[in-house]
């Protein structure tokens, strides 16, 4: 009686290696792995604190367009008045709001120098003294809940620059900056 030689996979026993089936196992999990990875830092990063009072400012507006649209009904966001500098900017919430649908109070970064405010969309409010436009900060902005927001402009002041950014009222998105006139 003979013994027979000991079969394996590849039929030589000198050379081993791994299987096809194997090898695409190994890549599909490495593929779920990423995906749930890259999935989980996009989540991460979205939470992050903006350090620029205008990005704060156009990532508001995105969180509260977004929130308009889940729960179906009209938020507004306004300027809010604080007797102190740590004090919030921005409240918003449902419109007409009572005790028990109470506002988010918001605050942005601040930095030297930068100023920024939410203006009414054209500027035929604006009163000239002395040769300079002054115009007044909004009292309210509204967003729908088809994903649509009031047509404003975002003035942005940088020490002495100041740059009007219109806010597109279809995506609530700003568009190309504008030299103030």
């Amino acid at each position: 009686m003979v013994n027979p030689a000991p079969q394996h996979r590849s039929g030589s026993p000198a050379r081993r290696g791994f299987t096809l089936l194997e090898t695409l196992l190994v890549l599909g999990l490495m593929s779920m792995l990423a995906a749930v990875m890259i999935g989980g830092s996009a989540q991460l990063l979205k939470g992050t604190a903006r350090s620029d009072p205008e990005d704060a400012l156009t990532a508001l507006l995105q969180t509260i367009r977004r929130q308009a649209v889940e729960k179906g009904k009209v938020l507004e966001l306004a300027p809010k008045e604080s007797p102190d500098e740590d004090g919030p900017d921005f409240e918003w919430g449902e419109e007409n709001a009572d005790e028990a649908h109470p506002r988010a109070e918001e605050k942005l970064p601040k930095v030297e120098g930068v100023k920024v405010k939410i203006l009414a969309p054209e500027s035929t409010g604006a009163i000239l003294l002395g040769g300079v436009a002054s115009e007044k900060a909004l009292a309210r902005m509204r967003f729908y809940p088809d994903g649509t927001c009031d047509r404003v402009r975002l003035d942005v002041t940088r020490n002495e620059n100041r740059t009007v950014i219109p806010i597109d009222p279809l995506t609530c998105a700003p568009l190309p900056a504008v030299a103030p006139k």
